[in-house]
């Protein structure tokens, strides 16, 4: 039981491709439901699962990594989770409570939202340019990671209309490629270490 336990909090790292995936295609979504239901709002209280995803799977990537993290990406690390966890917050209080229809002048939940988005994003960056080198994440993820959480951070500051989209799909797309080197990086170190059939049938 426990080893079944620790290998799920050591691959619960890959919950960040559908979490990601998820992101990159929220436009799709919203989309859809302003065709089907005449209103963007069905989707978006669909929403909270891609942050929700995206949190456990990067919990498990910062547990992977303990050993060496160092401190900026300790820092990066908590701020994309306090940027998640208010992105959850503001998109509940708008789409599930209405907070903002009662407090029309503070607008509380749009603002969570928006400062969850810049504060994840910051985390994002942080996380991904200070993350060791020798690390479980794989340099060849890490950078596309960074790349996206820079244009998440570009829409979710400015509103660019269509290549704002680009960009928040971009961000989503960046997480799910650090899972994917996560689980290609697994992969192959696992296929190094095994014994090659020849040698083991010539030592037979």
């Amino acid at each position: 039981m426990r080893r079944l336990l620790l290998f799920l909090v050591r691959w619960a790292g890959l919950l960040v491709v559908p979490g990601g995936v998820l992101w990159a295609l929220s436009p799709v979504g919203a989309s859809i439901s302003e065709t089907a239901f005449g209103t963007p709002n069905v989707f978006w209280k669909l929403f909270p699962a891609a942050p929700l995803l995206l949190l456990a799977g990067l919990v498990a990537l910062q547990l992977r990594q303990s050993g060496r993290a160092g401190v900026l990406e300790k820092v990066g690390f908590w701020l994309a989770v306090l940027g998640l966890l208010l992105v959850v917050a503001g998109d509940a209080g708008l789409f599930w409570l209405g907070l903002d229809e009662t407090f029309i002048m503070t607008a509380p939940a749009y603002r969570a939202f928006r400062l969850g988005l810049l504060v994840l994003g910051a985390g994002s960056i942080l996380f991904g340019v200070a993350a060791p080198r020798d690390g479980d994440l794989p340099t060849w993820g890490l950078l596309p990671f960074v790349v996206g959480a820079l244009a998440g951070v570009i829409s979710f500051a400015v509103d660019l209309g269509s290549f704002g989209t680009v960009l928040w799909m971009l961000f989503g797309l960046g997480w799910a490629w650090l899972g994917l080197s996560l689980a290609v990086n697994g992969f192959l170190s696992w296929r190094a270490g095994r014994p090659a059939r020849g040698g083991a049938v010539a030592e037979g």
